[in-house]
């Protein structure tokens, strides 16, 4: 079984084609057969004049039938891609989506902030065993925060805070009050652990010289993010290896992954390599299984 997983971002949009195997126990194992970013900011336009501009457009159309392409190419037996926030917010979100589909073939459906989280969660659930983690993830236009307890999800939320978002200055101060209130009520108890996701934590992980698979402390991601103030776009690029469009928003999305360790009064975060495109791909074997 192939499926296939599209991801339209603020900052970037992805596809993932996984192929479904089973390992001995007979539990689905997805090897991923292609995986491509496309650095598509529709959140530049969206948070600044309230639409997808008519440039970004006609490439997000171009995008989306060379997806269409490779879908076909690969065989892929299911697909699903879902629009989160810049979409969301555009006034001309549903139309270019419509126009699309008109181009494409693909439908790409537009969700709403808790159902990306619910998204994300399928992502997490398999290395969230017994204990009580926190997840944060931060895309360009929101942030999705999500608690869960012996391996059940039981409080998340989409917030308006993300690492475009706030680049741009379009982040309320009523937006980062209710992000800091919703977590102490919602929070039941110590966390042990929080699990960042999303591509700012997954660059910040590598720049702090953590080896892969171990966690990360709030003071290390403080580090790098200070070190990351002192230094020029060009510097970023060059000297620390990150893509353009990652160099200008990372100190922002860091911002927001210490607010909320540090409003859980937690100093230790896994970060594991998976995203919302994994939750879909999960998603997708549910549904035709």
């Amino acid at each position: 079984m192939k499926l296939a997983a599209i991801d339209i971002g603020s900052n970037a949009i992805r596809l993932q084609i996984s192929r479904v195997l089973w390992d001995e126990e007979e539990q689905p194992l997805f090897k991923k057969l292609e995986s491509i970013r496309f650095p598509l900011r529709l959140g530049k336009d969206v948070f600044r004049t309230g639409e997808i501009s008519f440039r970004s457009e006609t490439r997000f159309i171009d995008l989306m039938t060379a997806f269409r392409t490779l879908i076909d190419i690969y065989d892929v037996d299911d697909a699903f891609g879902c629009a989160t926030s810049a979409m969301r917010d555009a006034d001309n979100g549903e139309r270019i989506l419509n126009r699309a589909y008109d181009k494409s073939g693909l439908h790409i459906e537009l969700i709403s902030g808790d159902e990306e989280a619910a998204l994300l969660d399928r992502a997490v659930h398999n290395m969230v065993g017994t204990g009580h983690f926190m997840n944060i993830d931060v895309g360009g236009g929101s942030s999705e925060v999500n608690f869960t307890k012996d391996g059940m999800s039981y409080a998340r939320k989409s917030f308006k805070l993300g690492s475009v978002r706030n680049m741009q200055k379009r982040d309320k101060a009523e937006t980062w009050e209710d992000f800091e209130d919703w977590i102490a009520e919602n929070q039941k108890g110590k966390v042990e652990k929080v699990i960042g996701t999303g591509g700012n934590i997954g660059s910040l992980h590598k720049l702090a010289g953590v080896p892969v698979g171990e966690d990360m402390s709030l003071g290390q991601i403080r580090d790098v993010y200070d070190d990351l103030l002192q230094r020029s776009m060009i510097y970023r690029v060059q000297q620390m290896g990150l893509r353009e469009d990652r160099a200008d928003v990372i100190t922002f999305g860091a911002e927001i992954y210490m607010k909320a360790m540090e409003q859980v009064k937690c100093d230790c975060m896994a970060v594991p390599n998976v995203g919302l495109k994994d939750g879909i791909i999960e998603m997708l074997y549910e549904r035709n299984m």
